[in-house]
């Protein structure tokens, strides 16, 4: 790779970095439209037993699960590869502190994202969660 290939790479993986970012804090706020708008118009997010495609189905996921501003992402050990002009995978680990019905939880697992640059910025083209515990602080994760 040439020195603009490089930087350009470079550059690819911090906005890609910062996407992820913005995710957490559109979360923290439940802006459920800011949530909305990282994603590609046919983007995607599953979990297990569930998904969601397109703006219309992701806005209801979010408007049922984080706009009562329950729920604080913390993003890390991101890995990213670019695997072809404007496309990308990612994995990167996450922990949520979350507060609902009164109790105080954690809950810790992984993304395994594609992303896609539309229009010159990267968005989520799909967001697979894959969760290890959801658990009351009280209880711990490990019982």
């Amino acid at each position: 790779m040439n020195l603009e290939d490089r930087i350009a790479a470079l550059e690819a993986k911090d906005e890609i970095r910062e996407l992820t970012a913005r995710y957490c804090h559109a979360v923290v706020d439940g802006d459920v439209e800011a949530v909305v708008g990282l994603f590609c118009v046919d983007g995607t997010f599953r979990m297990r037993n569930f998904s969601a495609t397109g703006a219309e189905e992701l806005r209801a996921m979010y408007e049922g699960g984080i706009g009562a501003k329950t729920h604080k992402p913390f993003i890390q050990n991101h890995v990213i590869e670019l695997v072809g002009p404007g496309e990308a995978t990612g994995r990167c680990s996450v922990e949520i502190r979350i507060f609902s019905d009164g109790e105080a939880k954690t809950a810790a697992g992984h993304y395994l994202d594609q992303y896609r640059l539309v229009d010159g910025r990267w968005r989520f083209a799909e967001r697979f969660f894959n969760s290890y515990h959801l658990a009351p602080w009280s209880t711990g994760w490990t019982k």
